[in-house]
C-alpha cells in the first residue's frame, strides 16, 4: 500500500502545468468577486484576498480578448487594489488605499504560502490561516472541521485519533489555547472529542500559531487556535444548511440596518438518540471500549448540540461593535442491569458556554483601538449511581468548574509603511472548583475538593519592522499572578530573511506560561473516556508551567514546488505526575518535573491547474524528567512519536473533486508492570506502527436560481485496519491494600475501524 501511494503520489508531479493564453471577456459594472472567479476557471489560476477588501469593488471592460495579465492591470487601474504575483499560478490581492484599514495597522505580515496543502489555508512569517468554507476536501474528512483539519498540518498529531487530542509540537491538549471571538473553550469536543465542538460551516477564520506567537496571546504554551467570525454586514439574508451522518446544523446570516446592524445565527444537533447511523455506531466502538456501555437507542441516550449567535454593529466608518455567544452541550445517560437486583444508571453533562463584547475602533489611519469583554464557563458533572432496591443504594458524583472572564485593551500603532507597534493590557480571572464525592443511603464521604481562584495581569508590546529583505518583529509579555505573587517575563522573537524570490530563512525564540492545566484522576468509575480534570496552579504542588521554544526553517517555493522545513527545541519545566494517583490522601504524593522536545517538520507539496499532492514527515523527541522516578532518568513522554508521514493528492474534475490521503506513524510509548501491578519502567516500550488509509469525494452544482448544492462521501481507515493504539494504566482500589501500596492494571484502546461518513449541503 505505501509502494502504491509513493508511486500514485510521484507519477502525478509529473504532468506539465497550463499555459499563458487570451480569452474573451466583456462586463459592465460587474463585481470583482464574479471577474476573479471566471478569472480561475479560464487561466487556472487562484485569487487569495480578504472578502471584506474585494466584495465591494466592481469593474467594467468592453468586450474582446484579453490575456491574464491585461484583466489585472484594468483591476489595478478600475480599484483601490493591488494583484501580487506570487508565482505563474497563484495571486495575491490587497487593499491600498491609505485610509482606515485594520488589518493594515495591526500587522505587517505576508501571505508566504497561499494554499498549504488546500485551498483556503494559508501560512503567513508568522502562522497558519484556515477558512473553514474555503477549504477544499481533505482525506477523511466531509465537513471541514477545524480541528482535524489542523492534524493535515505537519507537527500536529493525535495519535488518538480524537479530534480535540491535539499533540502540537510535544505539547498535550490542555496546553492549546482555542478561542471563539475571545471566548475561551475548555471542552472543544462533541462525542468524547472525536469531533469539534466549532461549527465548520459557519463564516470564520482561524489563525494557527505553533511558534513565534505574537506577545498577544498568553494563558498556554502550546499551539494558539484563535477563531474569529465574521464581522461582514450581509446584504441580503442567506442561508448555508447541511446534513450528515451525525448531525444536522444551519447557519443564517441576515442584515437588520442596512450596512450597519446584522445578525448571524448557527446550530448544530445530533440526532444519534433517535437514529444510530453506521457512522455513530463505529465512533460508538471507539470511545466506549472498557466501560460497560453497549447499545444505545432512544432510551439510553448520548447527544450533543453547539448553537452560536453573533451581532454586528457599524455606526459608521470608524467603529465597529459585536456581540458574541456560544453554547457547546454534550449529555449522556445510560442506564443498564448490573444484577436481577441492582440497576445502574450514569448520566453525564459537559457544558461550555460564554459571550464576548469585541469595540474597534478607528482613531486615525495610523491607530487604532481593539476592546475585548470575555465571559465563560465549563462545566462537567457526571453520576453513577447503583439501585440495589428501594432502600439501598450507592453512588459517585465527580464536578468540575472552570470560571474564565476577563477583558483586553489592545492598540496598534502604524509608525510608517514598514513599521507597526502593537501594545496593550490584559486582566483574566480564572475560577476553578472540583469534588469527588461518594455516598449511599447513610453516609457520605468527600474524596477531593478543591477551590482555587487567580487574577493575572498582564501588559504586551509587539514591534513589526521590514528592512529591505530582512523582516524583524520582537515582542515582549509581562505576567503578574496575583494570588500566587508570582511573575512571568516572557520575550518573542521572530526574524525573517528572504534570501531569493524563492527561497526565505525563518528563525524565532519564545517563552510562555501557564497556569491552567488537566490533570488525571483515578477515582472509581466505569466513564473511563473523562477522567481529567482541570485544576489551577497554586506555586506549590501545582507549578507553573513555562516553556521556552527555538526554532530556524527555510521555505522554497518555485515552478508550483513548496518545500518548508522547520527544526525546533523545545523546553519545559513545572509538569506532574501522578503516579500514585490524584485524590491525594495516604501518602500520594504529586511528582515534580521538566522536559524537552526536539523535531523537524517537513512538507514538501506539489501543485496544478487542476491537482495537487503533498507530503509530509516529523521526527520529534520528546521527554520527561522526574527526581523521583525512572531513577532520575529521562523517559519519552505520552506525546512522543518518533516518526509520522502523510501522503496525500486532491484531483479536481469540473464540479468533482476526490482526495485521498495515507497516514503513517510509530507506535506511542507505553509503561510496563508485573504481575502485583507494580510499575516496572516508564514508556520504556512501544506499540505498533500506525497507518491507514483515508478517501474523500464531492459534487458540487448550482440550479438556476442561483442555488448552491454539494453533496459528498467519506470513508476514514478504507482497509479497517484494527489496531491497538494506547494502552493506559488505571489504579486499583479493590482492597484496603491498594489504597496504601499503589496497584495498577492495563487498560488497552484499539484505532476506529472502516467509518463512512456522507453529507449534503445548499446554500440560499
Amino acid at each position: 500500500m505505501k509502494k502504491i501511494a509513493l508511486l500514485c503520489f510521484f507519477l502525478c508531479w509529473m504532468q506539465d502545468s497550463w499555459s499563458q493564453k487570451k480569452e474573451p471577456f466583456i462586463y459592465t459594472n460587474a463585481k470583482l468577486t464574479k471577474v476573479l472567479s471566471d478569472l480561475e476557471k479560464a487561466f487556472a489560476v487562484k485569487y487569495s484576498y480578504v472578502d471584506s477588501v474585494v466584495s465591494s469593488q466592481r469593474i467594467s471592460v468592453p468586450k474582446k480578448l484579453y490575456s491574464l495579465a491585461e484583466i489585472n492591470t484594468e483591476i489595478e487601474k478600475q480599484s483601490t487594489l493591488k494583484v501580487i504575483q506570487i508565482n505563474d499560478r497563484f495571486y495575491s490581492i490587497n487593499q491600498v488605499e491609505s485610509d482606515v484599514n485594520s488589518e493594515k495597522i495591526t500587522h505587517l505580515e505576508e501571505v508566504i504560502v497561499e494554499e498549504f496543502l488546500a485551498k483556503g489555508i494559508q501560512k503567513t512569517n508568522q502562522h497558519y490561516i484556515i477558512y473553514p468554507q474555503k477549504v477544499q476536501t481533505l482525506p477523511g474528512i466531509t465537513d471541514a472541521d477545524i480541528l482535524q483539519s489542523l492534524q493535515q498540518l505537519p507537527g500536529v498529531k493525535s495519535p488518538n485519533e480524537t479530534a480535540t487530542g491535539l499533540y502540537i509540537r510535544g505539547g498535550t491538549a490542555d496546553q492549546n489555547l482555542i478561542l471563539m471571538d475571545g471566548i475561551r473553550l475548555y471542552h472543544p469536543g462533541h462525542l468524547f472529542g472525536m469531533i469539534s465542538s466549532i461549527n465548520p460551516n459557519v463564516e470564520q477564520k482561524v489563525n494557527y500559531y505553533n511558534k513565534a506567537v505574537n506577545s498577544k496571546f498568553g494563558e498556554r504554551v502550546s499551539g494558539i487556535i484563535d477563531i474569529k467570525s465574521t464581522n461582514k454586514i450581509s446584504d441580503k439574508t442567506k442561508i448555508n444548511a447541511g446534513i450528515n451522518a451525525l448531525n444536522a446544523d444551519v447557519y443564517v446570516q441576515m442584515p437588520l440596518v442596512k450596512d450597519q446592524l446584522g445578525l448571524q445565527l448557527s446550530g448544530r444537533k445530533s440526532y444519534t438518540e433517535w437514529l444510530q447511523s453506521p457512522t455513530f455506531n463505529q465512533l460508538e466502538n471507539k470511545v466506549f471500549q472498557n466501560t460497560n456501555f453497549e447499545d444505545f437507542d432512544h432510551n439510553n441516550q448520548f447527544k450533543f448540540h453547539d448553537y452560536s449567535a453573533k451581532l454586528n454593529f457599524k455606526p459608521n466608518d470608524k467603529t465597529e461593535i459585536s456581540l458574541s455567544g456560544l453554547v457547546i452541550k454534550n449529555d449522556l445517560d445510560y442506564r443498564n442491569v448490573i444484577k436481577t437486583d441492582s440497576v445502574s444508571n450514569q448520566k453525564m453533562n459537559i457544558e461550555n458556554y460564554g459571550f464576548s463584547l469585541n469595540w474597534t475602533q478607528k482613531y486615525s489611519s495610523t491607530f487604532i483601538q481593539k476592546t475585548l469583554i470575555f465571559y465563560s464557563l465549563y462545566s462537567f458533572d457526571y453520576l453513577k449511581k447503583q439501585d440495589y432496591d428501594t432502600n439501598k443504594f450507592e453512588a459517585f458524583k465527580k464536578l468540575n468548574r472552570v470560571v474564565d472572564s476577563g477583558a483586553e485593551l489592545n492598540f496598534g500603532y502604524q509608525i510608517n509603511e514598514k513599521s507597526v507597534l502593537d501594545f496593550g493590557y490584559q486582566v483574566f480571572g480564572n475560577d476553578i472548583s472540583h469534588l469527588f464525592n461518594s455516598y449511599n443511603q447513610d453516609i457520605g464521604v468527600v474524596l477531593s475538593l478543591k477551590h482555587l481562584y487567580n487574577v493575572t495581569h498582564a501588559g504586551y508590546v509587539q514591534f513589526k519592522q521590514d528592512f529591505g529583505s530582512w523582516n524583524l518583529q520582537p515582542g515582549l509579555r509581562y505576567n503578574f499572578y496575583s494570588q500566587m505573587k508570582a511573575t512571568s517575563v516572557e520575550p518573542r522573537f521572530l526574524l525573517q530573511k528572504t534570501i531569493s524570490e524563492s527561497l526565505i530563512w525563518q528563525a524565532s525564540y519564545e517563552r510562555r506560561s501557564q497556569v491552567l492545566s488537566q490533570v488525571r484522576e483515578n477515582a472509581t468509575n466505569d466513564l473511563s473516556l473523562e477522567n481529567y480534570v482541570w485544576v489551577l496552579s497554586d506555586n506549590n504542588e501545582y507549578p507553573i508551567q513555562k516553556v521556552n521554544q527555538f526554532s530556524s526553517g527555510i521555505i522554497f517555493k518555485k515552478n508550483n514546488w513548496l518545500l518548508d522545513i522547520d527544526a525546533y527545541y523545545k523546553n519545559i519545566t513545572g509538569i506532574t505526575s501522578f503516579t500514585l494517583g490524584f485524590l491525594g490522601q495516604n501518602g500520594n504524593d504529586i511528582q515534580q518535573g521538566k522536559g524537552f522536545t526536539k523535531g523537524v517538520d517537513v512538507l514538501l507539496q506539489k501543485s496544478a491547474a487542476s491537482w495537487r499532492a503533498w507530503l509530509t514527515y516529523t521526527y520529534q523527541d520528546s521527554q520527561n524528567r522526574f527526581s523521583t522516578l525512572n531513577d532520575g532518568n529521562y523517559f519519552a513522554s505520552n506525546a512522543d512519536i518518533k516518526h509520522s508521514v502523510n501522503i496525500a493528492f486532491n484531483k479536481k474534475w469540473d464540479n468533482f473533486l476526490f482526495t485521498t490521503g495515507w497516514f503513517w506513524h510509530t507506535g506511542k510509548p507505553f509503561s510496563t508492570i508485573n504481575d502485583s501491578g507494580a510499575i516496572t519502567s516508564y514508556n520504556s516500550e512501544r506499540l505498533p506502527n500506525y497507518h491507514r488509509l483515508d478517501i474523500s469525494g464531492s459534487y458540487q452544482f448550482q440550479n438556476a436560481k442561483g442555488h448552491t448544492f454539494k453533496i459528498g462521501l467519506s470513508v476514514y481507515n478504507l482497509y479497517n485496519r484494527n489496531i491497538l493504539i494506547s494502552k493506559e494504566l488505571e489504579r486499583n482500589y479493590a482492597t484496603v491494600s491498594d489504597f496504601i501500596t499503589p496497584s495498577y492494571s492495563i487498560q488497552e484502546f484499539y484505532s476506529l475501524g472502516i467509518m463512512p461518513n456522507v453529507f449534503f449541503r445548499v446554500n440560499f
